[in-house]
């Protein structure tokens, strides 16, 4: 079973001159395509009680990866999705809302079991909060049940009070898990190199599985063993990469999780 863990919201996504609203959240999203390619996988996370909240239930319903959990009365964040020149700009509304209101009792509901993975990223780790305490908890409980822990950086620098409170909270992690996943912007934020290889044995400090994915050139995964692995890409022509490194994550965690 794959577990992922964290925030789910919605993403009003610039069509034109508006903004439509879709679910999003990068937990949600891995649980959503895991379940799709055949693994079984649910998103453990806080949903409000409003309209939105009520928009994200349903869509976990459809999907099947619904974790009960108790409903919060606080608001859905929401993230502002705009594009230029083909890139994405993110503005978040992530105040006290919803998702930063996992607890240590929501953790105590997972039936934890070896070879179960639990799936997280950053902002699950953004502010001091009951969810940070949540996510350190989980992954503490996971390593003690012999589970794998996947954790994509996924940062937005925007949810931060600074860059040196995101670096911190996330090197804190970096050695309890088994597979860490960056994009080439977080690596060198992150190992002080713009040298791929170089940094993702930087990061590797205890055998992790580390994955770098490199946009328009790939991918590189560096393997407990030393090995490099490289992916290359066929050109197509680029619409949205919203959610993209996502799939990319989920389908190596389905795989993953179909194989024990």
């Amino acid at each position: 079973m794959i577990y992922s863990l964290g925030e789910m919201l919605i993403d009003l996504m610039q069509e034109g001159t508006h903004y439509v609203p879709y679910p999003g959240g990068a937990p949600a999203n891995v649980a959503a395509h895991a379940r799709r390619s055949g693994a079984e996988a649910v998103f453990v996370g806080k949903i409000s009680t409003d309209a939105f909240g009520d928009m994200l239930h349903a869509t976990l319903e459809d999907h099947n990866i619904l974790f009960p959990l108790e409903r919060s009365h606080k608001n859905t964040a929401i993230a502002l999705v705009s594009h230029k020149n083909g890139e994405r700009h993110f503005q978040f509304y992530r105040n006290d809302t919803a998702d930063l209101s996992l607890n240590l009792e929501d953790i105590d509901k997972i039936p934890f079991s070896t070879n179960d993975i639990l799936h997280f990223c950053s902002l699950g780790l953004a502010r001091e909060n009951t969810t940070r305490a949540a996510h350190h908890y989980a992954i503490g409980k996971w390593k003690e049940n012999g589970g794998i822990v996947s954790f994509d950086v996924n940062l937005r620098e925007r949810l931060w009070g600074s860059l040196n409170e995101a670096h911190s909270a996330i090197k804190e992690v970096l050695h309890l898990v088994d597979i860490i996943k960056v994009n080439e912007t977080e690596l060198t934020f992150l190992s002080d190199t713009e040298d791929i290889l170089k940094g993702m044995k930087r990061l590797q400090t205890q055998g992790q599985l580390v994955i770098c994915t490199l946009g328009e050139a790939g991918s590189q995964i560096l393997k407990p063993n030393g090995d490099m692995i490289t992916y290359k890409t066929d050109a197509v022509n680029q619409i949205d990469t919203t959610g993209a490194g996502d799939s990319y994550i989920a389908m190596i965690l389905s795989s993953l999780s179909l194989a024990n």
